[in-house]
Parts: structure tokens; sequence; C-alpha cells
């Protein structure tokens, strides 16, 4: 071989080494999303499927993030671990941050950076002929909730103790789960009244009971409730995790609100064992938009989708008085603003709307 073909066989070798290399690192970075975890604390249900719609539309995937989800029976269940950095994000409402963070513990290493419903969604039903008709005349009765370790049940207890009741003295918690399990507990009189969510009690409507809600004063029906939490170191070094993660979150309560019938198929997709096996596919459709639609009217304030993910001070002060008044914390003397923060809002936030909406619409 003369020097020239050696040459000119050295170069395309090396060459090809080069491109071999760039297709590598360039595949590389391509499969190299970040593996996150996030929580629920419930069974899953319809109540996740806005969130969950950012899988279907690829947000977290466009994020580089690979997201597995997981779920616990209620957020004292699920408040460890976050703490001990099992998980990554938590989907919690704030009552056991609350209750943890009183004078003389020491404070939990978690904070609330994304308010994701800006309306309670608990309430409290009866069947429509039950003669309970107020609070008070929840006097000797059984409430079914969904488990002990909710985080709903302290507003339920100064509720109730507004009225002059206390727990075991005057009335009775029974863990019904939810779904069947629940229904039937309501169906059969072992419980006078239900306190789940908004969600459940609207399925258990599809399904033809007919409900009735107790009337709840605006103070406890305007309180917050889920969002996202997270581990204060998470926040503190991972800033742009935590910013990629709420974004794609938001953006599929976005999607969500602007296509439901794709939600609820997306979610069913996800988790196909949660889809009714009786009625048409026209009325499971319908029934499971319903469920969605109530979920959605508590996630997108007034404002629009720019404003969501907002906390006040006033709000979480709010909380922790609701708390104070009716006996469930021993101190209302906690500073507010370290249970959360607002530092993310405006990033996570921060990308085109109307493209999701018209994404989502074309599905």
């Amino acid at each position: 071989m003369n020097v020239k073909n050696k040459f000119k066989s050295s170069f395309l070798k090396t060459s090809l080494m080069i491109a071999m290399t760039t297709l590598s690192a360039l595949t590389g970075v391509a499969q190299a999303k970040e593996k996150v975890n996030f929580a629920y604390p419930t069974n899953i249900n319809l109540s996740n499927a806005p969130t969950l719609m950012a899988i279907g539309m690829g947000y977290f995937a466009e994020e580089d993030l690979d997201v597995e989800v997981l779920f616990f029976q209620g957020s004292a269940v699920m408040l460890p671990q976050i703490t001990q950095k099992h998980l990554t994000f938590g989907w919690m409402s704030p009552e056991v941050l609350i209750t943890a963070n009183q004078p003389g513990r020491t404070a939990l290493p978690t904070k609330m950076f994304y308010n994701g419903i800006y309306l309670s969604p608990y309430e409290l039903v009866v069947k429509e002929d039950s003669p309970v008709q107020t609070l008070a005349d929840l006097k000797g009765k059984k409430i079914g909730v969904g488990a002990m370790s909710w985080a709903n049940l302290a507003i339920t207890k100064t509720m109730l103790k507004q009225e002059g009741l206390e727990l075991q003295k005057d009335y009775e918690f029974l863990p019904v789960g939810v779904g069947a399990t629940a229904f039937r507990a309501l169906e059969d009189n072992s419980i006078a009244a239900l306190n789940l969510f908004d969600t459940f009690h609207t399925q258990m409507e599809n399904s033809g009971t007919a409900l009735r809600r107790i009337a709840l004063e605006d103070k406890y029906r305007l309180l917050f409730s889920n969002g996202w939490i997270a581990h204060e170191e998470t926040l503190r070094d991972r800033p742009e995790l935590v910013e990629k993660f709420g974004r794609a979150a938001a953006k599929g309560v976005v999607a969500c609100n602007a296509n439901p019938e794709a939600c609820v198929k997306n979610f069913w997709q996800l988790y196909p064992d949660t889809k009714p096996s009786k009625g048409t596919e026209e009325q499971k459709l319908a029934d499971a938009v319903r469920i969605v639609k109530v979920r959605l009217a508590t996630m997108i304030p007034e404002g629009g989708p720019e404003r969501m993910g907002y906390y006040t001070e006033q709000s979480l002060r709010d909380y922790v008085e609701t708390l104070y008044e009716g006996g469930q914390i021993p101190s209302d003397n906690i500073d507010v603003t370290s249970l959360y923060t607002n530092q993310f809002v405006a990033n996570i936030n921060d990308y085109d709307v109307q493209a999701v909406i018209e994404a989502a619409t074309a599905k």
C-alpha cells in the first residue's frame, strides 16, 4: 500500500471512530433520563388523572425524566418516605406537616412547593333519605373514612368539635377504604356518613347511589388541599429538577382540562384495571369524565393556568388557626413560612399554555 492509500485508510478509520463516538455520546444523552418517583397518599383513582396526563402527553419525557408512580395509605404513611428521601416528590395536604412542626418538635426537612388543589375536596355525604341534615346530627354515629392515617381527619374533627362533638365520646371513625367497600358500608348502614374526596362521592353517584352533601362553612370549604412536597435538600440542591417535574405535572393538568376525554383514556391505558367492566363504552367514558371534571374544578384557579401553584402566607395561617381552634394542635405559634416556598412556581409555569391546549385537543 502506498503512502497516499495508507493516509487515506488512516483518515477513514479515524473519521469512522469519531463518528461512532459522537453517535454513542448523542445516544447516551438521549437515553440518560433521570429516574424520579412521586407518590399519592391514596389508592390509584381518577383524581390522579390530571397529573398523569403528563405521562401520556410525553411531558415528563420532554424534561428528561423517567418517572415512577407510587401509592400509599395516607399522608402520615407517605411523609416519612419523603423525609428519608426514599420519595422524590409527594402529593399531600398540609395537616400532617403542620402537626409535625409544632413548637418543641424537631422540624421536618420538607416543604410544600406547588399548590395543586386550591379548594378543599373533602366532603361529608349521607344517603339522600338519611335523617342526618347537619354536622350536629352525626352525634352517636359512625363516619366512614378512607383510613385513620388520612390527613383530612384533623379538619373533620375540628368541624365536629365546633358542634360540641368529641371523637369516641360522641361519634366514631370507621376505616372503610374507597370504592366498593366504602359504598357498601354506606348502603348497608354500617356507617351514617362518608368522609372521602369529592371525586369518590361522584363515582358513587355514577353507580346509582343518591347522595346528599352536608353543608360546610366556607372557612373549611375554602381551605387549600394537596400539593407537591419535597425534601429541603432536593429543593436546595436540585432546583432544576424541581422545576422540570413541576412544569411537566402542571402541563398535564392543563392538557387534561383541555381534553378530559383523552385524559380519562390515558389514565385507563396506564391503569387498565381501573376501567369499569359494566356499561357501554360511552357511559363509562361519560361517568369518568364527570369525575375528572370535579377534580379539575379545584385545580385551576380563576386567574387561569398561569396562576397555578402559588401559596399565600394567609392560607397557611388560616389552616393553622383552624386546627388550633379545633384542638387538633396544642399551639398556633408556628412559623408558617417554613412550611412552603413559592420559589419555583414562576419557572414551573413558564411554558406555552396555548400550545399545550392545542396539543391536547388534537389527541
